[in-house]
């Protein structure tokens, strides 16, 4: 952003100001280089740096690599001003935005005596972003629409292997989410109802309860 660009100083890397089309051509390395420098951190520290460098390192290096890979190399301060930016944001609800149907679904979860607990590869960070959407108050459980949040970081684990822990703690009559393999199938080992949730509407779930939205998880969970 322009913000950005001014305070960090980012038109130092380019013979003139950055252009709309010099931004296009970051956003575009950035978008594509991200799931392979993903892969590469995950499989170096596993579940975002869990009992190794921790989550805030484990980012840290991975938008480090991320830079360089878009031949931006910055000066140690510059990218700590930058990183630690960036990182506060992402902890925050300003990066996240809820899908419409989030809170109806969890009311009507809520006035039928369900519980929710969040299941998630992903690491502290989940914990700051429902609260800051008020899903999640860990200090006045009673009036919170999500339970508990347990993620594959503070577990070290990840699903379908975390479902296994989830269980032992909850019971669990339904597990819902968009992943075959993590989802679906961690649903299946644990004996629970697996409901797929399919936004992009592939029809790639044949065997199990297939929803669009959240709404549909409404008419599988009673």
């Amino acid at each position: 952003s322009s913000g950005i660009n001014a305070e960090y100083g980012l038109d130092s890397w380019f013979p003139g100001s950055l252009t709309d089309r010099d931004k296009t051509v970051l956003t575009q390395q950035f978008n594509a280089n991200f799931p392979l420098h993903y892969k590469d951190a995950m499989r170096e520290h596993p579940n975002f740096g869990y009992g190794s460098v921790g989550c805030y390192n484990w980012w840290r290096g991975l938008v480090r690599e991320l830079y360089l890979s878009s031949h931006i190399d910055m000066r140690d301060y510059q990218f700590s001003f930058v990183f630690d930016d960036t990182y506060k944001q992402f902890r925050s609800n300003k990066c996240w935005e809820m899908f419409p149907e989030t809170l109806p679904v969890l009311r009507e979860l809520q006035s039928r005596g369900v519980d929710v607990v969040v299941t998630s590869d992903f690491d502290q960070c989940l914990v700051y972003i429902l609260n800051q959407h008020g899903l999640f108050k860990p200090d006045d459980i009673s009036n919170s629409l999500i339970k508990e949040v347990i993620t594959s970081y503070e577990q070290g684990v990840a699903k379908p292997e975390l479902l296994e822990l989830v269980k032992e703690k909850w019971d669990i009559i339904a597990h819902a989410g968009d992943s075959l393999e993590r989802d679906v199938v961690g649903a299946e080992r644990v004996g629970v109802l697996p409901i797929f949730l399919d936004r992009r509407k592939s029809g790639v779930c044949k065997d199990h309860p297939s929803v669009e939205t959240l709404s549909g998880i409404l008419d599988h969970v009673k």
